[in-house]
């Protein structure tokens, strides 16, 4: 069932798990009706991902919009449609960093992969410190299934925090100190306004508070000790 927008409105402002579901339900059923998304609700659907850990679909779902299809018809509802699972959200993002910039799905972007760079800290942490009590064979096959590359992630997460203030310098600014933003309602925006900030500060920023060490470490990153 569809929900009237000033219910799902609504429902935004609650903040718990089954509040999240339903707004991210109703979004991909608002898009697997009107494939193209003329309403742009898309940028909302990925921040909504994450805040339900859906962290997989959040990055396939990123990665089918970022993908080109030329002649794709958007009207034929038989097409495949979101249909990218498993993808590697490890990968390079320069599929994401080109020309034009989505401001919303882009800041989720960077949050998933501020949250894979913590959690694989968390998780080299957690082996140096059982190393002693552990055999060496389970510690090797532990190591041995951790992703590779804390470093490669900083490099993307800094490709996409610097694509990120080149559209919209007034973003990370604000994510760490939003003050009366989350209040504001913007009828319209242009890219790089102050508008187009709010709206996507609005749409992502219960993602970045519910992740642990987020925003601490873009305030790092933003005080040049990361």
């Amino acid at each position: 069932m569809l929900l009237h927008p000033f219910t799902t409105a609504a429902i935004g402002r609650i903040h718990n798990v089954e509040a999240t579901e339903t707004q991210l339900e109703h979004l991909m059923d608002m898009l697997r009706l009107c494939h193209s998304d003329n309403m742009g609700l898309r940028s909302l659907v990925p921040a909504l991902m994450l805040r339900l850990n859906k962290d997989q679909r959040c990055y396939d779902f990123i990665k089918w919009w970022a993908t080109d299809r030329p002649g794709y018809d958007w009207g034929d509802t038989d097409l495949p449609y979101l249909d990218i699972n498993g993808a590697n959200p490890f990968e390079s993002v320069n599929q994401h960093v080109g020309a034009f910039v989505v401001l919303s799905p882009t800041v989720s972007l960077t949050l998933l992969k501020i949250k894979l760079l913590l959690d694989l800290m968390k998780i080299g942490h957690s082996t140096s410190t059982v190393g002693p009590k552990v055999p060496r064979e389970i510690l090797n096959l532990i190591q041995t299934s951790i992703p590779q590359g804390p470093l490669k992630l900083k490099g993307q997460i800094d490709q996409l925090y610097e694509k990120t203030d080149a559209a919209n310098a007034y973003f990370w600014p604000h994510l760490v100190n939003p003050g009366h933003d989350l209040g504001d309602r913007p009828a319209a925006y242009s890219m790089g306004s102050v508008e187009e900030m709010t709206l996507a500060l609005q749409w992502t920023y219960a993602a970045w508070t519910e992740t642990p060490g987020a925003i601490d470490f873009l305030k790092a990153k933003r005080a040049g000790s990361i």
